[in-house]
């Protein structure tokens, strides 16, 4: 009988880059299960009554659960809750932190793919796409650019650029749709002939 792996792939990378087709990639066609780190920072902030918010509250909630509970508690909560509900395949979003890295990557078939684009290109993507909490002028989009990247940040805070450097395979989005497609497709078919995980 074969042997039934947890593989979790998690995916980094900035605001807008285009994180979102990689992973509908891996839940359309390979049957991952998608579960985004964020997704309990916006728990936090239900539990606390906040419906009004915008990205750097959803930033400042993140750094003050690393502080108070240690940098991987969002990687540690998203793992506990994956293993209860039973999920063998899952795609994670939202990692800004290296601890949360080092966590993940106890799994021996956690691989992690970084996705990187020209801050303008992203800026562009981000109105676009027109979320409640997103950045609307360009100076706010690049102060919290910056603090999503690592600049002038704790330990425990928001550190996308040394998130990058753990990648195992990083993806340039910086054209268009069908573009990204197809790079995204071609990893993935690398990826798994690689780990042997199909």
């Amino acid at each position: 009988m074969k042997k039934k792996y947890i593989v979790y792939v998690g995916v980094v990378g900035q605001i807008a880059v285009g994180k979102g087709i990689l992973v509908k990639y891996l839940t359309d066609k390979l049957e991952f299960v998608s579960f985004s780190l964020s997704s309990i920072l916006h728990d936090e902030l239900k539990k606390k009554g906040i419906k009004k918010f915008t990205r750097k509250t959803l930033q400042d909630i993140g750094d003050k659960l690393r502080n108070r509970y240690g940098d991987d508690v969002l990687a540690r909560r998203a793992v506990e809750f994956l293993k209860k509900q039973g999920e063998r395949h899952v795609v994670i979003e939202g990692i800004r932190n290296p601890g949360e890295i080092e966590f993940l990557k106890k799994n021996p078939s956690f691989i992690l793919i970084g996705v990187k684009a020209d801050r303008e290109i992203r800026f562009k993507r981000l109105l676009e796409r027109g979320k409640p909490w997103d950045p609307k002028t360009w100076n706010d989009f690049v102060n919290v650019d910056r603090r999503d990247l690592g600049i002038g940040q704790q330990k425990s805070g928001q550190q996308v650029g040394k998130c990058l450097a753990y990648c195992d395979y990083v993806l340039t989005n910086n054209k268009d749709l069908k573009d990204f497609e197809r790079k995204v497709k071609d990893l993935m078919k690398k990826i798994f002939k690689l780990n042997g995980t199909s």
